[in-house]
């Protein structure tokens, strides 16, 4: 769901970034069932019409806060690889980022949620989704086409290849989480867990070798 075409005079950054702070903040700690848009004028301290006038339902918020979250994660990957260093420095810098986010507690405990409610909507849950872990893997993939073609790794089937790494920097971490267990990896040792396995990952896909 993409925001609503503003008309008129823009609307305050301020007030802009007070709208997504509240919409994130919901989402997160109570799950998509808390998101609304009076909700979010009410704890950004903004009238229902200011946020109507940028968002036109809750999907549109919850769109809003995971898109910005996964370019966040994907900012690395906003440049062409340009050699082999670069890809593994812009793989690890991903990686790190991808990590560091969904073992945090703000994740975590937005994964409590969703594992203690008795149903959230299915629009939002969707909506999570397809502007969450789904243009992560879609960022991700066509970053390594883009790699692939400039003959930097052997990644003829990206969106195959971009899952085979997803799973590979996660493990069974999110699995932990979900069934309340503590996670393997923890902020200490993200960053050496992500080059590990990104020098696997690129060792895997050199030029002479392929997936089977």
């Amino acid at each position: 769901m993409k925001e609503k075409k503003r008309t008129g005079r823009p609307i305050d950054r301020r007030k802009d970034e007070a709208m997504w702070a509240a919409a994130h903040a919901l989402l997160f700690k109570n799950g998509p069932s808390a998101v609304s848009v009076e909700a979010v004028a009410r704890l950004a301290g903004l009238s229902k019409m200011t946020v109507y006038s940028r968002y036109a339902n809750r999907e549109a918020l919850i769109a809003a806060v995971i898109q910005r979250q996964a370019d966040q994660m994907a900012a690395s990957l906003s440049f062409a690889p340009e050699s082999q260093g670069n890809l593994q420095e812009a793989l690890t810098a991903f990686g790190v980022r991808l990590l560091s986010f969904l073992l945090s507690e703000t994740h975590l405990g937005f994964m409590r949620a969703l594992r203690s409610a008795a149903a959230f909507p299915a629009d939002a849950m969707h909506t999570i989704f397809r502007f969450g872990p789904q243009s992560t893997l879609d960022n991700l993939a066509q970053w390594m086409r883009q790699a692939h073609r400039a003959r930097l790794a052997h990644i003829p089937r990206p969106e195959r290849s971009a899952e085979l790494l997803l799973g590979m920097l996660t493990g069974l971490d999110i699995v932990r989480a979900m069934y309340g267990e503590p996670c393997r990896q923890t902020h200490r040792t993200i960053t050496r867990h992500v080059r590990g396995i990104v020098t696997a990952f690129l060792t895997l896909h050199e030029r002479r070798q392929s997936l089977p």
